[in-house]
């Protein structure tokens, strides 16, 4: 017996080292199982329509499928609370979107903090572009910077708090003020803009090149990611980074519970790069209007780090 386990135990300890198929296997290789891609809101939505879309193509990338689970609820958080809830092991990812951090930021007691989080990588995202009415003596940078900056606080800006966040982070660096009007959604905002009940609005890009230039003059993109040459209506419209700001991008991200294991997450990462890429997937989400922007998961990270900073000042000059 002791001269079996003499033997036994080297021949053990060799097979770990050198990793015999039949040991490999038995600690199992990610993925063997289908994904559970969670949602963290009502079925129809944006986000909910980009998973699906993603979802579609993802087996022949993943090598498992990706199922689609909305969990709403507090504005992305319940969704966000039921990924933290499942074990660390890549098989819960979270389809995330400004919103939720948003809502973490503002409230007094959050349910958790925005950090409580790893992020996979960034798959598309959205901008905040400052319309004004056409031939408004505020309807250029210059002469906005120049108004805002005589009359403090006279401009109104409408919009819903994320795309006021960013205007509100460039405003600040810029050194000016205005009056800004909380809206539920871009929607009434952009009703009440065209009524003229108020004088500016921050629209994304796909709502606003619907307005210029008949019905809105494009002012700055106040992100730091420039909008695509190829979209006419917003040529030479320049970002916070041409006018030596520092911008705020809105990103739909990928995240997994924080202790997930980084060889998973770099799995994902590049996986969901590969999956942004599939010409189904392109094909689709321009149908939709969206911009597919991937961004790797170191990158990603240090985006949403910053973000995350630059939402809590963005936050307090907004109450």
């Amino acid at each position: 017996m002791k001269y079996c386990l003499k033997i036994l135990v080297p021949v053990m300890v060799l097979g770990l080292l050198l990793g015999i198929p039949g040991i490999e296997k038995a600690y199992g290789e990610y993925p063997e199982k289908m994904i559970t891609y969670v949602v963290p809101f009502s079925a129809g939505g944006g986000t909910d329509r980009l998973a699906r879309i993603l979802s579609s193509a993802a087996i022949d990338h993943f090598g498992q499928a990706l199922h689609v689970v909305n969990v709403p609820g507090a504005s992305g958080v319940v969704g966000w609370k039921e990924t933290l809830n499942k074990p660390a092991d890549g098989y819960t990812i979270l389809q995330g979107s400004p919103t939720p951090v948003i809502n973490l930021i503002m409230e007094e007691k959050p349910a958790l903090s925005p950090d409580e989080i790893k992020i996979a990588c960034y798959i598309a995202g959205f901008r905040s572009i400052l319309l004004s009415k056409p031939g408004a003596e505020w309807a250029t940078w210059e002469k906005f910077k120049a108004y805002a900056k005589k009359n403090p606080g006279k401009i109104s800006l409408a919009g819903t708090n994320s795309l006021l966040m960013g205007a509100a982070y460039t405003f600040d660096q810029a050194g000016i003020e205005v009056n800004f009007v909380p809206y539920p959604s871009t929607a009434d905002a952009v009703a009440d803009f065209l009524g003229g009940h108020v004088d500016t609005v921050a629209v994304t890009s796909s709502v606003g090149k619907d307005l210029v230039p008949q019905k809105a003059a494009a002012i700055v993109n106040t992100s730091e990611i420039p909008l695509p040459e190829k979209v006419k209506e917003y040529k030479g419209l320049r970002s916070a980074k041409d006018l030596g700001y520092k911008g705020m991008f809105f990103p739909r991200w990928v995240g997994v519970h924080p202790d997930t294991p980084d060889k998973i997450v770099d799995f994902i990462s590049q996986k969901m790069g590969s999956l942004v890429k599939d010409k189904g997937v392109t094909g689709l989400t321009k149908k939709i209007g969206e911009e597919l922007m991937f961004i790797p998961r170191a990158e990603a990270a240090a985006a949403y780090k910053d973000m995350v900073k630059a939402m809590k000042k963005s936050a307090e000059l907004l109450k």
